[in-house]
């Protein structure tokens, strides 16, 4: 996969946005946003924007954008962390 091609950031996005693994996760989301980054750099040093580059620039902020929500949902509480059930209180069956 070429990292000059303008799809490459696209499917670097959906890898990471549909990984189930929470350890892979932050590794494709580093790689997602690397290759956004740098196709938004590129469309910054095209003179010549016409509507296809705008509207992937508005694309490429989106995404973005969804990656670092994504980033936040899934590592903003520690995978060891439980809900507790009844306010913590354990009920006892009546005998």
């Amino acid at each position: 996969m070429a990292t000059n091609d303008t799809g490459d950031w696209r499917e670097l996005f959906d890898v990471a946005l549909f990984e189930p693994n929470r350890v892979k996760l932050r590794q494709r989301i580093k790689h997602a946003r690397h290759a956004i980054n740098k196709r938004l750099d590129a469309l910054m040093k095209d003179q010549n924007e016409n509507g296809r580059s705008i509207s992937e620039h508005i694309a490429l902020r989106d995404a973005l954008t969804t990656l670092a929500d994504l980033y936040k949902i899934a590592y903003a509480r520690k995978p060891s962390a439980s809900a507790s059930v009844g306010g913590g209180e354990v009920s006892r069956a009546a005998g």
